[in-house]
């Protein structure tokens, strides 16, 4: 009884300071500010774990498409351009500077691929806590995850020509931005035009001259 006690006692002064170095301020949360190795192991063996459990609950319950399917890998291309390509940037095209200053760095895919399918899959899907790694299973569809899959597990074959000759088939603009956006200065609207087109010349006349049409 007096075992129990004493473990009850200990566990009870480890929350108390636990709570008092939280509401201390003292961790330093700066994505600036890189984790010391104990930390960014504790961190990263979670994530890893968590992540494998996730993926784990699928097999067996999620059929695995046909990754090399071209209209597969051509429409996770366009997903993949307009929403990752900015942190994980692409063949030919860097890490953004959004990218660049997220702590856990993200990987970097176009050299090193994607995980296993069905991890991938989760990971889109689901998102990491604490990694700016969202989650597209809330706006996304499966069908259209497994099209990023497909595109990532594909992408580390690809050069930055044959990227960029993707990008341009597909009509697409610079990373990060939705199909027929452009970077350059916006064009004139119809608006302006009309008004415009619906000024006229206008000048003056001299005292006395007779009424006319300009």
């Amino acid at each position: 009884m007096k075992t129990i006690l004493k473990l009850l006692g200990v566990l009870v002064v480890l929350a108390v300071l636990g709570l008092l170095f939280m509401l201390s301020g003292c961790y330093d949360v700066a994505a600036s500010t890189p984790d010391n190795g104990l930390v960014e192991w504790v961190l990263r063996t979670t994530q890893a774990r968590s992540v494998h459990r996730g993926y784990e609950g699928l097999e067996g319950k999620v059929q695995v498409p046909k990754l090399d399917d071209p209209q597969l890998i051509q429409t996770g291309l366009v997903h993949y351009h307009e929403m990752c390509a900015t942190c994980h940037g692409a063949p030919g095209v860097k890490i953004s500077e959004i990218g660049q200053g997220l702590n856990p760095t993200p990987p970097e895919l176009a050299s090193q691929g994607g995980d296993e399918p069905l991890e991938t899959f989760w990971i889109v899907k689901n998102g990491i806590k604490m990694t700016g790694m969202p989650s597209f299973g809330v706006t996304h569809s499966d069908d259209e995850i497994w099209a990023i899959v497909a595109f990532v597990d594909r992408m580390p074959k690809l050069t930055p020509q044959e990227y960029q000759s993707l990008v341009k088939q597909a009509g697409l603009g610079q990373a990060g931005e939705e199909p027929g956006e452009t970077s350059g200065e916006a064009q004139p609207s119809g608006e302006h035009h009309e008004e415009a087109a619906g000024q006229h010349h206008h000048h003056t006349h001299p005292p006395g001259t007779p009424p006319h049409k300009d």
